[in-house]
């Protein structure tokens, strides 16, 4: 199976229904741009193009249109990390994927992305918890690379759990200042925060790519 890219390929891997996945869609505009309690179920049907109670034939209340709606967007992140993991490789390998998904799938998907963090109050009780859930197994991959790479020696710092909420911190603050209009892809941000997560880890394969550039410069 392809690797969804937009919010549209995530919606329809995850989606038969061509009616809930234009609701769907129509949810992530309406929230994004006047906030979950502003948002009324007819302006999403309206934008959806269906009729003022489509929301209610698929969906028990807004609240559930918006969970699914976060689900999905941490679910896709989630499976995208879990994929990386399997594959193996060096630590520091291992966390520049790492980085380059966690920054370059949300930009990609920024709208929904925000909206999953905007409105995440928004959800029930029994919803935050499933989230919260996913965010924290999302965090534990990136500790237990971090950790594999303070064992063997390839990174060097003090404390696994300071540098697991860095960097994931860092990832995560993309959204508050990405917009698609701006100089830089979503793949061109995340391969500059590679070399700053690399350096902030103490990654010995960056300290080794930088030495003969500093060596060429002195020469």
């Amino acid at each position: 199976m392809a690797y969804p890219v937009t919010l549209s390929e995530l919606f329809q891997q995850r989606v038969q229904s061509p009616t809930i996945r234009r609701l769907l869609l129509a949810g992530v505009e309406a929230f994004w741009r006047d906030g979950f309690h502003a948002s009324s179920t007819r302006d999403i049907a309206k934008r959806a193009q269906l009729s003022p109670a489509a929301v209610y034939v698929h969906f028990a209340c807004k609240e559930d249109l918006l969970f699914t709606i976060i689900l999905f967007v941490a679910e896709n992140l989630l499976d995208r990390l879990r994929e990386i993991a399997a594959q193996g490789g060096s630590p520091t390998e291992v966390l520049t994927r790492f980085v380059q998904a966690y920054v370059a799938i949300p930009a990609r998907m920024y709208k929904a992305s925000l909206v999953a963090n905007r409105e995440f109050s928004a959800l029930t009780t029994a919803q935050r918890r499933q989230i919260v859930k996913i965010r924290h197994e999302l965090e534990q991959i990136v500790g237990n690379c971090l950790a594999a790479g303070l064992a063997s020696g390839e990174f060097h710092f003090d404390e696994v759990s300071i540098a697991r909420m860095a960097v994931v911190s860092l990832c995560r603050s993309t959204l508050l200042w990405y917009s698609p209009r701006g100089t830089y892809t979503p793949e061109e941000i995340a391969d500059r925060y590679v070399t700053l997560v690399l350096g902030m880890v103490g990654s010995r394969s960056l300290a080794e790519m930088r030495a003969p550039a500093a060596a060429s410069a002195v020469a």
